[in-house]
């Protein structure tokens, strides 16, 4: 038996745009990992009829249904009342949470009000789900083959209650039903379509097993979802398609299940004994940022340059002046003396740099914006490239990290050898 979700998230400021809704894409993350399939992501105000028509309508087409939020004390927090009367019940006062909500309030030092005696009013025959960092509980309705779950809108109290409560209990209700199991792949360097082309005589979607493709700029995220009704066959089963995709894909995928380019580089260099020195110009620091950005990268990462002037490049990275003068701080050989003059400096096994024009302005018909010099070198040599990436600038600073970084990982899976 298939498992379908819906998640439904409550609050006006969702639909007025002030507020993105993280919480939906949470639940839904959360479950997928679960094998629990998301038929629907809604938000909704804080309006009864609209509350009331989308819990009506998610209870028809799916066995589980998550709501978020209204379950404050104020008087736009209507979820619980709008609860009771979808599904017929009288709601009555739960002592446990009324005392938990008293307790909580007086230690802050706060007077107690009706609003917050309201929280302590659930649908009568709820299972509360307690909530141990605010005063909004929350609560499971069990009907048939259907589990209603309801759940405060802050994120931080709702996570909490997710992963202690709320997944132990899917599990267990549902726990002789299919397995599910996935795989992200982690690719970058082709297209969507190239990434579809290449894997055109996998099948799209077969009764157990679903590819799917993620496009998350700079990179696609290929999905992998199996099903069975054996933990064992399915893991088997996962380890056949994940081997078929990568077979076709094997020369792209930088990592698996969400690892980032910079957690991959930073793996890679700590495993091969190396120390890097980057030089940025364009990317103003943005190298430097996502490699630091992992735990332990001073291990590899010995100093971060940005040179963004033409004097700063002279001054701190010792390009000669008549390069410039003669190439423009955008160019080829600008872009070697970076690396080359940083590695010098810092003494370290290789060097990186970026110089190239991120935009909206600066641009020429010779080096248009989105011009950029990537160069890389080991002493011993040193490869330079030159790129036009299209976007707006942040696109441009963003793309321009994600390719040095995969020049990075590149070298270090083509050369064996510890520096």
């Amino acid at each position: 038996m298939e498992i379908r979700g819906e998640i439904i998230t409550i609050g006006d400021e969702l639909i007025a745009g002030i507020q993105v809704d993280t919480n939906g894409v949470y639940l839904a993350e959360r479950l997928r990992t679960r094998g629990i399939p998301i038929m629907r992501l809604i938000s909704v105000g804080d309006n009864a009829e609209a509350i009331a028509h989308a819990i009506r309508e998610s209870r028809k087409r799916a066995e589980l249904v998550l709501v978020t939020g209204g379950l404050g004390p104020t008087s736009d927090d209507i979820t619980t009342e709008v609860v009771a009367k979808v599904l017929n019940k009288k709601l009555k006062l739960y002592p446990e949470v009324w005392g938990y909500i008293k307790k909580v309030v007086v230690s802050f030092g706060l007077e107690i009000t009706n609003g917050q005696k309201r929280q302590a009013f659930l649908p009568e025959g709820a299972e509360v789900i307690p909530n141990s960092i605010g005063t909004a509980p929350g609560y499971f309705v069990k009907e048939a083959d259907k589990l209603l779950v309801v759940l405060p809108g802050v994120p931080r109290e709702m996570r909490a209650m997710v992963e202690k409560s709320v997944l132990p209990r899917i599990e267990k209700e549902w726990k002789n039903c299919l397995h599910y199991r996935s795989r992200t792949l982690m690719v970058f360097g082709i297209s969507e379509s190239k990434a579809n082309e290449l894997l055109k005589d996998i099948p799209k979607k077969l009764q157990d097993m679903r590819l799917s493709f993620l496009p998350h700029f700079p990179e696609i995220r290929v999905r992998i979802t199996v099903c069975g009704t054996t933990n064992q066959g399915v893991k088997e089963k996962l380890s056949h398609w994940e081997k078929e995709a990568k077979k076709r894909l094997e020369p792209y995928i930088f990592g698996v299940d969400g690892e980032s380019m910079e957690e991959v580089v930073g793996n890679i260099l700590r495993k091969r004994g190396a120390v890097i020195a980057v030089a940025e110009s364009c990317t103003g620091g943005l190298i430097g940022h996502r490699l630091t950005n992992i735990p332990g990268s001073s291990d590899y990462v010995e100093r971060v340059v940005v040179a963004y002037s033409n004097k700063a490049k002279i001054d701190l990275l010792k390009v000669p002046e008549s390069i410039i003068r003669s190439y423009g701080a955008v160019s080829a050989p600008t872009a070697r003396c970076m690396a080359e003059g940083v590695r010098d400096l810092a003494g370290t096994d290789v060097g990186l740099s970026t110089t190239g024009i991120a935009g909206p302005g600066g641009g020429s018909p010779e080096k248009p914006v989105g011009t950029v010099y990537i160069s890389f070198t080991d002493g011993n040599k040193t490869w330079t490239k030159s790129y036009c990436f299209p976007g707006d600038r942040h696109q441009i600073k963003l793309m321009a990290s994600q390719v040095a970084l995969n020049r990075i990982r590149q070298y270090f899976l083509q050369n064996e050898r510890v520096v």
